[in-house]
């Protein structure tokens, strides 16, 4: 974003803080945004995970209904999440209330003590939050596919981690992660709100740590992904069929990703209007749910196409899925194609920015990994130059069915 949309600062402790301020809101929304995420659990898959739940299990100076009572009785919201690249810690305030919210997240963030009866009772929980997961076979089977896809790589496990693997995490562990990763040049403090720069620094040098958190942190590094295609059915007590299909595909900072985004939206958006759904749905009547997607990461991204439908339908299902992509690769965009379809997006992205927790979030992840986030206009900017010719290129790199992998969970015979 340009400078007239959000500036940053940093202090003299080497943390950047990315403030932009939105006149127009009693709110503030703000947070830390740290670089690491599942891709870094290493040998405990579901790690970084843990540690997000588990900072707000006490801290130096709180105990747990102490850090959980703190926001809420005044009407604010303390939350955090985790991604395969990400973590997020971050709070939605009344702006009077910027004081408040920068002690409990400061407390969360550096001082939290990690407590082993803590420990071992929020691995239950977080091993019913993977048990409701396994549960929603939308949710599962994208899981799955992604280990398929990504084999061996960091971005393959699941992000909760499984039973086991959540079993054998220690404190030792969630402490060595906080030391190689909470680190100040690691992080972003990210705030959107009406609140001036001033405060928000004030506030940081008052709740911060004294002590210096610039131990060396090793930077992600894009690997390899490598990658056969995979054929799976498997059989599952739900009495849906759930099928899933895709490939990897371009990374976060490539060229063409505006290009797939613009695609994707198209085939199997969010829109009543996509061809998937028109085609599958409104057509035939096979399926209620129908997508497409792609999610890009550091090292790669991953196209699919999802759908849930009775058992005698996945195959029909599938075929009319293959005869929308074949049509994207043989078939240019006519102008008027090509200008409803920009216009939709570009209306989508609109609307979706207009959630200032999102943009908090998004400005943090920008800095944190690229020292710059796009602006909605350098964004809109980017799809309105898209070509014809550019998107059937793209179609014709990316759709590439013999590289495609499968996978279903079919009803018990």
């Amino acid at each position: 974003m340009s400078s007239k949309e959000y500036q940053i600062y940093t202090l003299n402790n080497g943390l950047r803080v990315a403030h932009q301020k939105i006149s127009s809101t009693l709110l503030v929304h703000c947070g830390f945004i740290i670089h690491a995420g599942s891709r870094n659990d290493n040998e405990f898959p579901g790690l970084a995970h843990c540690l997000e739940h588990m900072v707000f299990k006490g801290t130096q100076k709180r105990k747990t209904i102490h850090v959980l009572n703190h926001l809420e009785v005044i009407g604010g919201e303390l939350n955090a999440f985790t991604t395969k690249e990400i973590t997020a810690i971050y709070a939605t305030i009344e702006k009077r209330h910027l004081s408040r919210a920068v002690d409990i997240l400061c407390d969360v963030t550096f001082r939290s003590v990690l407590p082993e009866v803590e420990l071992t009772k929020e691995k239950k929980v977080i091993k019913d939050e993977i048990n409701m997961y396994v549960d929603t076979p939308e949710e599962n089977i994208y899981d799955e596919f992604q280990e398929m896809v990504f084999g061996n790589h960091p971005l393959a496990h699941n992000i909760l981690g499984t039973h086991d693997s959540v079993e054998q995490i220690t404190t030792e562990a969630l402490k060595s992660f906080v030391n190689n990763y909470y680190q100040y040049p690691n992080m972003v403090f990210s705030v959107v709100g009406n609140v001036s720069i001033e405060k928000v620094i004030a506030n940081l040098n008052k709740y911060l740590p004294k002590e210096p958190l610039n131990n060396p942190v090793i930077s992600n590094i894009k690997q390899p992904i490598i990658y056969n295609p995979q054929t799976l059915k498997k059989e599952s007590d739900f009495n849906q069929a759930y099928a899933i299909m895709g490939v990897p595909t371009y990374s976060e900072d490539h060229d063409n990703r505006f290009g797939l985004l613009l695609l994707n939206n198209l085939l199997g958006g969010p829109g009543m209007n996509s061809r998937l759904n028109l085609s599958i749905r409104e057509k035939h009547g096979y399926t209620y749910h129908v997508e497409s997607g792609y999610q890009s990461f550091l090292d790669g991204g991953l196209f699919h196409c999802y759908l849930s439908a009775e058992e005698k339908y996945i195959d029909k299902s599938i075929e009319l899925i293959i005869k929308e992509l074949k049509k994207l690769k043989e078939q240019k965009l006519g102008k008027v194609q090509l200008s409803q379809a920009k216009n939709q997006f570009i209306g989508q992205i609109i609307m979706s920015n207009e959630s200032r927790s999102g943009l908090m979030i998004h400005i943090g992840k920008g800095i944190i990994k690229y020292n710059k986030a796009m602006s909605l206009q350098e964004t809109i900017q980017k799809i309105k130059n898209l070509t014809s010719e550019q998107l059937l290129a793209i179609a014709n790199e990316v759709f590439d069915f013999d590289q495609f992998s499968h996978l279903q969970y079919l009803p018990e015979k």
